[in-house]
């Protein structure tokens, strides 16, 4: 196996869950799974059995790292608990991701919801009525496979020096990894931060307004010169002032409301974009994706579908060089054989 080589390893019953997860290609595929596993292989292991499990040993021996997603114990109860990777490479970069971690709560299921419920990060998620509101991306997911892959990485450089990593990522303690801010304010005052907060829709000059044509705008305008200068070209500079104005909060945004409302959307670009004010348009995700500027710098590429069209996404890590390959995800245990053959077992030896 070689360090850009990722193998997925699937169940035989089914796969990977996402695989099922709507909406759906053309094609027929997941679109969630086409757009999160294209360019990984697939093989088909049923771990519950010596073969399987044998196959899977075989794998870590010539592999630099193994990112499982079991709950804790799990692997034990199979038959590939520490001991066991460790006696298949002694260099192995181990790396779980689970729910809660090996504490108190390690046999309890959990989702991106309870995560971010546990560390705090969904409470801070109110709106102005005081209700918490359902996050707009699973956070705790995502940033739980950023720091399983800064783990990764962590664990390659330390095995260089004859230091293997064995790591476990939580989602619960990656939720906590993203409340920096809110930890800020309880050292410094002992109490939660208002909700919601300067950043959340407390302060009016940083805020989401609707224009004329129901289209949004996003203004970032936190210091004082990007909001003078959008109020100086819309021709209402006595509201700089009162940019602050820890009382007149409410009043103020809806002045801006009124203001932003006058105009339909592209006239406020066409005055405040591409000037010094941080306003930009509220996109949808579709509408991200056919950004020319981000496909002019290599941010999107192309996915191979299974019928052979293909469909855009972002590049999973933008900074690195592109390959210009037009890669798909894979179908469930497509390597399978191709794998088996690599580590000299039979196919039909796994029944």
């Amino acid at each position: 196996m070689c360090i850009r080589d990722s193998l997925k390893v699937e169940d035989p019953r089914g796969g990977d869950g996402l695989r099922i997860t709507p909406p759906y290609t053309a094609s027929g595929e997941s679109g969630v799974f086409v757009a999160l596993c294209r360019g990984k292989r697939s093989i088909a292991l049923d771990l519950k059995h010596d073969e399987g499990r044998a196959v899977l040993l075989a794998l870590v021996a010539r592999s630099d790292a193994l990112v499982d997603s079991f709950r804790p114990g799990v692997l034990d109860r199979l038959g590939l608990g520490p001991d066991v990777l460790e006696a298949a490479n002694s260099s192995l970069v181990h790396v779980s991701m689970t729910a809660y971690g090996d504490g108190a709560r390690r046999a309890l299921p959990g989702h991106d919801l309870n995560a971010e419920s546990y560390a705090g990060l969904l409470g801070l998620a109110r709106g102005h009525d005081g209700a918490v509101g359902m996050p707009a991306q699973p956070v705790a997911d995502m940033a739980t496979g950023l720091q399983a892959a800064l783990a990764v990485v962590s664990g390659l450089r330390l095995a260089e020096h004859g230091e293997p990593l064995r790591a476990d990522v939580t989602m619960l303690d990656s939720a906590l990894s993203l409340t920096g801010l809110a930890q800020g304010t309880v050292a410094a005052t002992g109490v939660e931060p208002p909700t919601p907060d300067v950043l959340t829709g407390g302060l009016a000059s940083y805020a989401v307004y609707r224009c004329a044509d129901g289209l949004e705008l996003a203004v970032g305008a936190l210091e004082p010169q990007f909001f003078s200068r959008i109020v100086d070209l819309a021709d209402r500079p006595e509201l700089a002032a009162r940019q602050y104005d820890v009382t007149g909060q409410d009043a103020l945004r809806g002045e801006l409301a009124a203001l932003f409302a006058s105009r339909p959307r592209a006239e406020w670009l066409a005055l405040l974009e591409h000037d010094q004010t941080c306003v930009t348009p509220v996109r949808t995700a579709a509408e991200a994706l056919a950004d020319t500027d981000l496909r002019d710098r290599g941010v999107l590429e192309e996915v191979a579908l299974a019928d052979g069209r293909t469909a855009t996404a972002a590049r999973p890590v933008a900074w690195l060089p592109a390959d210009g390959r037009t890669l798909g995800a894979p179908a469930l245990g497509a390597h399978t054989d191709e794998v088996l053959r690599a580590v000299g077992v039979d196919a039909a030896d796994l029944g």
